[in-house]
């Protein structure tokens, strides 16, 4: 209560005495203001709670000392079939809530409604608008065009920027689409991609050159990030060609190829790729994991095929110390 709202009631009510116990039992107006002033004041130190039986429960307060969890999922063929799936998008909701950014890809939906339909379940499932999401337009050389899009909780990162990459060569089939968010004292930059599984190889040397531009037009910004589907493994790609520029000291594969990232091969096609900064700094070391959603939700094998033919991959990361950059 404010000092002038509270002259006012002891105004009021000290009037209201005089007008009645003056006359009955001859009150005086110093006496009447005392007695009003002291009651205001009791009034207005009680703590009591106003607070409706049904009001809506507050958000959640995030501890800034918990891990941030980045990391990508290839949804195979991931339109309005999936999403009209009650039960693969339970697991799909399930899922999207263990990550604090995820990038999903091979979103493949003429309307381009996929996106926004799936924010809308996992914000549902929570109850209140957690969660937000970017996406890039539809990519590929063909007419089968894919979208990209990073979902993130909005409760611990804030998204700077997005695009995508401007591809003057032609190098990719789809696009990287680059990202910057921050959360804590810890900012960086994340390139998602999709490789064409032929064109592999030359993708992925061609990542390289999209970091040294990165790097060119921020020189203080190290903590760069490659994630994705970049079928690394198989057939596509020789996991152990030192010679690649990828395989390059300076680049981290923490998504070795002691994982299995397919659910129907022990193929590692999905990666996360980190630069010494943030490998030796802000990186959990051990933390990148496939994240075995099957096990974890109980989930029989014939279902997880269902949902897509990859696993999602996460790594997690200190934001709470100094940012290297």
């Amino acid at each position: 209560m404010n000092k002038s709202t509270k002259n006012i009631l002891i105004t009021l009510f000290t009037a209201l005495i005089l007008m009645i116990g003056g006359h009955f039992l001859k009150i005086q107006p110093d006496a009447a203001t005392r007695v009003i002033t002291d009651l205001i004041n009791l009034i207005d130190t009680r703590k009591i709670d106003n607070t409706p039986i049904h009001a809506a429960p507050s958000e959640p307060q995030v501890q800034d000392d918990a891990p941030l969890k980045i990391g990508a999922f290839n949804i195979q063929i991931f339109g309005v079939k999936k999403i009209g799936n009650t039960d693969i998008m339970e697991q799909l909701v399930k899922i999207a809530q263990e990550f604090d950014v995820m990038l999903v890809e091979e979103i493949r939906d003429s309307s381009q409604q996929t996106a926004s339909a799936y924010l809308k379940e996992i914000n549902d499932a929570v109850g209140y608008e957690k969660y937000a999401f970017v996406e890039s337009e539809p990519l590929g050389r063909s007419s089968s065009k894919e979208q990209y899009a990073y979902f993130y909780n909005t409760k611990k990162v804030k998204l700077l920027d997005d695009y995508t990459y401007d591809d003057q060569n032609d190098a990719f089939e789809r696009e990287p689409f680059i990202a910057k968010f921050q959360s804590g004292n810890f900012d960086f930059v994340l390139v998602g991609l999709h490789s064409k599984p032929e064109d592999t190889p030359a993708e992925l040397s061609s990542l390289d050159n999209v970091v040294s531009e990165l790097s060119e037009e921020d020189p203080s910004e190290h903590d760069i990030m490659l994630l994705g589907d970049f079928n690394a493994d198989g057939s596509y790609f020789k996991e152990k060609d030192t010679t690649h520029p990828l395989k390059a000291a300076k680049y981290h594969w923490v998504i070795t190829n002691d994982f299995d990232t397919m659910t129907k091969t022990d193929w590692t096609y999905d990666r996360i790729i980190l630069l010494p900064e943030t490998y030796d700094h802000e990186y959990q070391k051990e933390s990148a994991t496939v994240f075995r959603y099957d096990r974890i939700f109980g989930i029989a094998n014939s279902f997880v095929q269902q949902i897509s033919d990859h696993f999602p991959i996460m790594a997690e990361f200190n934001t709470a110390d100094e940012d290297d950059d």
